[in-house]
């Protein structure tokens, strides 16, 4: 099969040919042919040449789909100089126009099919260049083909296949670069940049000594020069910048070989607006405004580009952090910034010290243990306040009684169930004086199954003489006078006051308070008793549980609910009925008033010391 191509300003024409041969008979003869007109748009004679190039090869392939023999060779001819250097040659260096057709070309047919012919010679010319009337007769060489093709194969008048290269649609910014790695470093093995830069340095000197050896010059030896390792730094800058930035390099050298800036990086590039420019060392390096200054280093005017992920700048980084001790973060990241111009140099340094042995040894902490359940007289539902307290001192206060000044201590004792605190009055830190304190809060809030406190000898007084004084309490006396069938007292072991944490944090508040209501350091005792009482009053009205987000309105759990009904101690008028139905409907309203307090405690306040729901659900049935 023998395919024909041509095209002019008027149109596209292909000629499809099968050649016959038995023996020494031969025949040739037209299959198929197809023209078609030349687009409104204006094309070059090279692009239609390519057109009409892809229009046979269509054509040859319908045709031999629709053939019953087979064919055994193919052959294609063209005119056209550029067409077959483009089939000829890498079509990726050319526009996209030239490298779409040729790729469609290229994807049926074979290079060693296509031949250059001279155009008086090419059949396909009478479909395109109609300077005179066409020989359509059964005896033109429109119908037989060329005569050359009725000749034996070895004398057909193929031209050369070397016809060379051509410009025509050729790429203007393709920039071709070949990076060479030296092998003889394998950079990526190394993790001390000082190690590297030395192992640079001695094959540098290596190299140089071979050339020293050629030219007859005496060779260097012993330590590294000064000269030799900055020679070795700026090659390992060039090696990490050509990974990253070998275009851009590219364009740069041109532009300095062709003395002009024609070439532009594009703007795509990530140092598009750092306006780069080669050093005398062919280092990329930022342009600066402050060149011109002799009083300030290359490095701090110019700073030198790196990638932020290449190998060679996280062993520049990970230098820097351990030449300054893996302290002192900042001054590591100004140093760098000082020479470098890199990328998120932040987070480059945070990535070097979470990688970092050192950093990891000295940043490491125990893991905290888990934390112990909750006794269960913190869980204590149903029962009623100060079933279960924890009682400790806090002062001295000191007071003024007539023209003499006294120390009066304070005694706090809250329900571990409720949090509500009751604050109480000790003339002294003598025994008889804690069951006097002890007795006035049994009498006003009932007798507790359990009391809970520190030793005596570990009350946690802000004072020194507190805690020289309690260890005068007399602790068996105060067990064998408050133990009995109805109440326990337990004390914490020694040495551990994170134990009655529920009553340190309170005195905490409480002293917060007495400091803000307090006048002054000295008061009396009836000053100093009505501001506990205040004081008691506000710690027992803070909320136990979240103020609710979606409903400001609705009220929120706090221990005085459970003492005195309300939040702040007023309260709701309702009106009393003194007959005996009347007395039973007061009754149920307050009964049904204190069951939705535990219920709104169920549902508020235990869901936030409990892990799981399941205890709530139980105690709400």
């Amino acid at each position: 099969m023998h395919t024909f191509v041509d095209a002019s300003e008027n149109g596209f024409a292909a000629a499809v040919y099968l050649r016959y041969k038995e023996g020494n008979s031969i025949e040739c003869t037209l299959v198929c042919a197809k023209t078609r007109v030349a687009p409104l748009k204006f094309l070059s004679i090279p692009r239609s040449e390519l057109q009409a190039a892809v229009l046979g090869v269509r054509l040859a392939n319908t045709v031999q789909r629709a053939l019953t023999v087979k064919v055994h060779q193919r052959f294609f001819y063209t005119d056209a100089k550029d067409v077959y250097c483009w089939l000829n040659s890498d079509h990726r260096r050319y526009s996209q126009f030239v490298a779409v057709r040729v790729s469609e070309i290229l994807e049926s047919t074979e290079t060693h099919e296509w031949f250059w012919i001279p155009s008086n010679a090419n059949v396909a010319d009478e479909g395109t260049k109609w300077k005179d009337i066409p020989k359509l007769n059964p005896t033109g060489r429109w119908y037989r083909s060329l005569e050359f093709l009725w000749k034996p194969q070895q004398d057909w008048p193929l031209a050369s296949r070397n016809i060379g290269t051509t410009d025509e649609e050729l790429r203007s910014h393709l920039l071709v670069h070949t990076a060479v790695l030296p092998s003889v470093i394998p950079i990526e093995k190394f993790s001390c940049w000082k190690k590297l830069l030395r192992c640079t340095g001695m094959v540098l000197r290596y190299v140089n000594n071979l050339r020293r050896k050629m030219g007859n010059e005496p060779i260097l030896s012993g330590p590294l020069t000064r000269n030799e390792l900055v020679q070795a730094e700026s090659y390992l800058h060039r090696i990490a910048q050509g990974d990253y930035y070998a275009d851009e390099i590219a364009v740069l050298m041109l532009n300095r070989e062709m003395r002009s800036q024609e070439r532009s990086i594009p703007k795509s590039s990530s140092v598009y607006r750092l306006c780069p420019f080669l050093d005398e060392n062919n280092v990329l390096r930022v342009r600066g405004r402050t060149s011109a200054c002799k009083l300030i280093d290359q490095d701090a005017a110019n700073p030198i580009i790196l990638p932020r992920d290449h190998h060679i700048t996280i062993l520049i980084v990970r230098n820097h952090h351990q030449r300054f001790h893996h302290q002192n973060h900042e001054i590591t990241v100004n140093e760098l910034r000082q020479r470098f111009s890199i990328a998120r140099l932040k987070a480059v340094y945070k990535k070097v010290r979470a990688d970092c042995q050192q950093c990891k040894i000295d940043c490491a902490a125990p893991r905290a243990p888990a934390m112990a359940d909750l006794p269960a007289t913190r869980l204590a539902a149903y029962c009623r306040p100060f079933t279960y307290i924890g009682v400790d001192y806090f002062g001295p206060f000191t007071v003024s009684i007539g023209r003499r000044t006294e120390k009066r201590w304070g005694v706090l004792a809250t329900c571990l169930t409720t949090r509500a605190i009751h604050l109480q009055i000790a003339h002294t830190l003598s025994t008889d004086s804690c069951i006097v304190a002890l007795r006035n809060i049994m009498a006003r809030r009932g007798v507790p199954a359990v009391i809970w406190s520190d030793r005596g000898t570990n009350f946690q007084g802000t004072d020194k003489e507190l805690q020289s004084v309690l260890r005068n309490i007399d602790q068996d006396r105060l067990m064998a006078e408050f133990i009995s069938t109805y109440t326990e007292w337990r004390f914490n072991p020694p040495a551990s006051p994170h134990m009655g944490g529920a009553w340190e944090r309170l005195i905490r508040t409480v002293k917060q308070n007495l400091s803000k209501i307090a006048s002054s350091r000295v008061t009396t005792v009836e000053v100093l008793e009505n501001a506990l009482a205040e004081v008691e009053n506000i710690v027992n009205s803070r909320p136990l549980t979240n103020i609710p987000i979606d409903d400001d309105n609705s009220p929120v759990l706090t221990p005085n609910h459970f003492l005195i009904g309300s939040s702040n101690g007023l309260k709701p008028w309702v009106p009393f009925d003194d007959s005996p139905m009347g007395l039973r409907s007061n009754w149920k309203l307050s009964q049904a008033m204190a069951n939705s307090f535990w219920r709104q405690w169920l549902r508020d306040y235990l869901p936030t010391i409990t892990p799981n729901g399941s205890l709530t659900r139980s105690l709400l049935k």
